[in-house]
């Protein structure tokens, strides 16, 4: 690939790099940095800590803090309610419009409204991130932003890059891609 790199960090799976390669022609002239790929719960929780800090909400949940090294699945009663220790500060995170997935499939505690939707999801159930499928990757958008999402949403148009969607995440300055499952 000349113009689409993989930060060293990046984890690689066979459907995001099938969609890395076919899309790396439409970036001729703008070399960009894949930023994520496959993640594992621990990394989003890792992601989410570093998301409340970023807002200044990290100390408002001292059990985030106290638990942060324990498995994602590791439950605690907190306000007579049991919650994962990452729970109620990733439901703030959605309250305040910084979208991001559960590690495990959890719900959102407080109210959380999807841009141009309606719809209240608190009480719902938040599904993991298709990263942790293996399914997306992220292009950082570094000064050019938007020039990386229009290529991107040209490749998406013409259908040969086995893109299932994407979403510019102007909060984290990149362009989201979901790939097709291979087989």
């Amino acid at each position: 690939m000349k113009w689409l790199l993989f930060e060293e960090k990046v984890k690689n799976t066979p459907a995001i790099m099938r969609t890395v390669e076919l899309l790396d022609p439409y970036f001729e002239g703008e070399q960009s940095e894949i930023t994520s790929g496959l993640r594992t719960p621990e990394d989003q929780v890792r992601i989410i800590s570093e998301k409340m800090k970023r807002h200044g909400i990290y100390n408002d949940f001292p059990e985030f803090d106290l638990h942060r090294d324990s498995d994602p699945g590791f439950g605690l009663e907190v306000d007579d309610e049991v919650v994962y220790f990452w729970q109620r500060g990733w439901s703030r995170l959605l309250n305040i419009g910084d979208i991001v997935n559960p590690p495990i499939p959890a719900k959102c505690l407080y109210d959380y409204f999807r841009p141009g939707s309606p719809e209240n999801k608190k009480g719902q159930t938040i599904q993991i991130s298709p990263h942790q499928r293996g399914l997306a990757f992220d292009i950082g958008g570094g000064k050019n932003l938007m020039e990386k999402a229009k290529r991107v949403m040209k490749a998406y148009q013409e259908g040969t890059c086995f893109i299932t969607d994407y979403l510019q995440e102007r909060i984290n300055n990149a362009i989201h891609i979901g790939c097709k499952q291979i087989g």
